[in-house]
Formats: C-alpha cells, structure tokens, sequence
C-alpha cells in the first residue's frame, strides 16, 4: 500500500473517531449518577439538568457525517465523473472534503470542552 493511502486511512480515521473519542473523555470526568447541566438560557441560567451521557448522540452524529464525508472522498472521482460534483474542480474536492471534516471534529471538540468547562463550574 502506498504511504499516501496509509496516511489518508488514518486521517479519515482519526476525523471520524474524534468526536466520540471526545464525548467519552469528556462524559468520564463526570460521575454516572450525578445531573449536569445540558443548557442554559439567554442569560446564561441552566434551564434543563440530565446524564453526560446525552451528549453522546450528538457525537455520534458528527462521526456519521464525517464518515459519509470520507466515502465521498473515496469515490469523488466518480461523483465528479456523474455530475454529482458542483463548483468546484476535480482536483479541488479530496481537500475540500478533508477541510470541512477537519472543521466539522474540531467544533464538536470545542463544543465538548466548552460544555465540560461550564458543567464542572455548575456543579462546584
């Protein structure tokens, strides 16, 4: 296998696990039977109370989009052939894609944090 297509199946990988790689790391550091905060209001109030665990589906979520992402990097050669492939060039796509999957982990990243950041403060 060439060294490329290593490096790529490990950067789609690595894309695709880190939300939920994320969300478990984050959910860990609270205690299974205790209620976080899950959002708070306009003025900064928290209005609803649940389990860390809720957060795991919309993680979830980011790795099943991110996947869908990754099978379109590997067949976008023939979505472009197909039609499927608007404005922008055939060589302009892979990155494309690679970009919005990197944006895509690192926001669900920072929204884990953030979230984690605000419940330990909630609860202290």
């Amino acid at each position: 296998m060439k060294k490329k297509t290593i490096l790529s199946i490990l950067f789609w990988i690595a894309v695709i696990a880190a939300p939920a790689l994320a969300c478990l790391f984050v959910v860990a550091q609270f205690p299974p039977d205790v209620e976080v905060p899950l959002h708070w209001n306009a003025s900064g109030q928290i209005d609803r109370w649940g389990s860390s665990i809720t957060m795991l589906p919309a993680s979830l979520i980011m790795c099943g989009a991110n996947a869908l992402m990754g099978l379109m990097y590997c067949f976008s050669n023939k979505l472009y052939d197909m039609g499927l492939v608007h404005g922008v060039s055939r060589k302009a796509v892979r990155p494309f894609l690679c970009g919005t999957a990197v944006v895509l982990a690192a926001a669900m990243v920072i929204i884990l944090v953030c979230w984690a950041a605000n419940a330990q403060a909630a609860l202290s």
